[in-house]
């Protein structure tokens, strides 16, 4: 099985950071994607859909007998906007139906901050929304009227435990089959994900820098996760050979 871990396309949320020196005041509870997002997650779309597109495959495999292309069999996304519409795009030039999962939305979910600047967990839209604007989207099977989030602000350790039960069904789900599966997700779920696919353990000091992750991704960037057997191997993280330089964004 091959997992591809893509960050979603520009959001308005990360153009208000890069304006502001990584101020987040004014942000959206759940941004749409700028001009510059869907411009990316077109380039990003025509990439994955191309036959020649993933040619780095494992040394010992004669290249006449390895796939050249990412040969997608499975798109996620969350339910979060800037992840929805970044799929759209895979979806279409791949081919494949767009599923959304419940629980690979982005770390704190959707929140924004009270009178008192305590961070508040908000519903998100409801069943009906997303049916209306996103048609072709698979919904999670038990969907109600209730707004899909309607739950607290995420701390971290909950973030930690959701991540680590993402990693295990995935594997469930997926692990044995020759499956190549992208998940279009959010950047802290990508470096925890990374972190939990290979055993390896958050460095505090790096949580405590300006990039706060052990696996800095930029916009639309791919990463690259081989399972065989019991293995685990990375063969490629933050990848943008699609992106122009003025598309490049955090």
């Amino acid at each position: 099985m091959r997992l591809y871990l893509i960050r979603h396309g520009e959001s308005a949320n990360n153009a208000l950071q890069a304006r502001n020196g990584g101020d987040s005041t004014g942000r959206a509870p759940d941004p749409e994607l700028t001009e510059t997002g869907h411009r990316q997650a077109a380039l990003l779309a025509d990439y994955l859909a191309h036959p020649h597109g993933d040619p780095l495959q494992h040394p010992r495999v004669a290249p006449e007998a390895a796939p050249q292309g990412f040969g997608l069999t499975h798109i996620y996304c969350s339910l979060m906007t800037r992840s929805i519409l970044t799929a759209e795009y895979v979806a279409k030039a791949c081919k494949l139906p767009l599923v959304a999962h419940g629980d690979i939305f982005e770390n704190h979910g959707i929140f924004d901050h009270a009178e008192d600047g305590t961070k508040v967990g908000l519903p998100g839209p409801d069943q009906d929304y997303f049916k209306t604007r996103f048609p072709d989207l698979q919904l999670p099977s038990g969907m109600n009227q209730a707004g899909w989030y309607s739950r607290p602000f995420e701390t971290t350790e909950l973030f930690l435990q959701r991540a680590n039960q993402v990693a295990v069904e995935f594997e469930r789900r997926h692990i044995g089959s020759d499956d190549s599966v992208a998940m279009i997700i959010h950047g802290n779920l990508i470096d925890q994900l990374i972190n939990e696919f290979t055993g390896l353990g958050r460095q505090d000091e790096n949580y405590a820098s300006h990039w706060e992750a052990n696996w800095a991704t930029h916009n639309t960037s791919i990463t690259r996760i081989d399972f065989k057997s019991n293995a685990r191997v990375i063969v490629y993280t933050n990848r943008l050979e699609h992106l122009p330089a003025e598309l490049t964004t955090w």
